[in-house]
């Protein structure tokens, strides 16, 4: 496990962008998620890419899904060196400033988000820089009381109108002392390994076909991601698994698997999953709707490099969903 994982807490209510939950096992920082009623004011901004201040991330990854072994892990060697760094915050003069963070931190955080939606077959997102200022007083404004919340009240500090709206509609992160970086922020949306809620609504939001925008501020221990949504991609995949279809390295899948697809958690719905052509023993959870695409998931207990892992979920009156998960290391790349 990678040192200072993180664990998820939750605070809203369930709506379609409600509290996305989890994050690393037995570790110390939390992280919550927007309402996605706050969410969906930006969408003018968003859709048809009209706002000028979106823009995407220099550096741009080139896709990995559904490719070799070599180019999964030659991407992954490539995000790692470059962008896994812890990134020191430089406070402001005042308490409530909002300090010096790195262009480069930003890009970091997008450049991440895109990594993983790109494993998983879906089309990258874009910054809004005209967000900057509100996600970093967002972020500022957690640091400053040493706590999550979508709801802070006025009394708090730092909690100006334009942070506390800021914190409604963002993914939040951290806790006292957590050596925050992009890295381990998104990994730990994403990974939700230990998921309190019962939606995976980190994972299901930022790997979603609506999902276009993201924008990123980082304090010392805390980080605050905006999200924007916006018209449905019409090229995305049929379903939107994690672990993807295809070679995935290790250190970015954890224990929980899931695949996403409207109708998925219906009634009558049945999941096999095989290891090396041996049944593996899972347990289908339907997940809370309300979170994008319908969600079932399982626990895989044993992550063996090396191995095809052959899932196959049969879906009441539509067809099978079926794929295979090569698990690797890169330890030969």
């Amino acid at each position: 496990m990678i040192p200072g994982a993180m664990v998820l807490r939750h605070s809203l209510n369930a709506s379609k962008l409600a509290a996305l939950m989890g994050a690393f096992a037995g570790c110390s920082a939390n992280a919550v998620g927007p309402q996605e009623s706050r969410v969906a004011s930006t969408l003018s901004q968003v859709d048809g890419g009209t706002d000028a201040g979106t823009r995407m991330s220099a550096n741009a990854l080139t896709s990995t899904a559904s490719t070799g072994e070599a180019a999964v892990c030659t991407a992954w060697a490539s995000i790692r060196d470059r962008d896994t760094r812890e990134t020191v915050w430089t406070a402001g003069a005042s308490q409530c400033a909002a300090g010096t963070l790195a262009d480069a931190t930003r890009t970091a955080s997008t450049q991440w988000v895109n990594y993983y939606r790109q494993l998983a077959g879906l089309a990258t997102v874009a910054e809004v820089a005209s967000e900057r200022a509100d996600s970093q007083a967002c972020a500022v404004m957690l640091e400053r009381n040493g706590q999550l919340s979508h709801t802070p009240p006025a009394s708090w500090a730092c909690a100006t109108a334009d942070a506390r709206e800021t914190a409604a509609r963002s993914n939040l992160s951290g806790n006292v002392g957590f050596p925050m970086s992009p890295w381990l922020a998104v990994r730990g949306w994403i990974d939700e390994g230990r998921e309190l809620t019962n939606t995976l609504g980190h994972r299901r939001w930022l790997l979603s076909p609506e999902l276009r925008t993201v924008t990123y501020g980082q304090t010392t221990s805390f980080a605050c991601q905006v999200l924007g949504l916006g018209a449905r991609d019409p090229h995305a995949p049929r379903f939107v698994a994690w672990p993807p279809p295809g070679w995935v390295p290790t250190s970015v899948v954890g224990t929980t698997w899931s695949v996403s697809m409207n109708g998925i958690n219906a009634a009558g719905t049945t999941l096999t999953v095989r290891r090396d052509g041996v049944a593996v023993a899972v347990t289908p959870q339907p997940r809370a709707s309300g979170y994008g695409d319908d969600t079932l998931s399982w626990e895989i207990p044993t992550l063996a490099a090396g191995s095809v892992y052959e899932v196959h979920v049969g879906v009441r009156g539509a067809a099978s969903v079926d794929y295979e998960v090569r698990p690797t290391t890169c330890a030969h790349y």
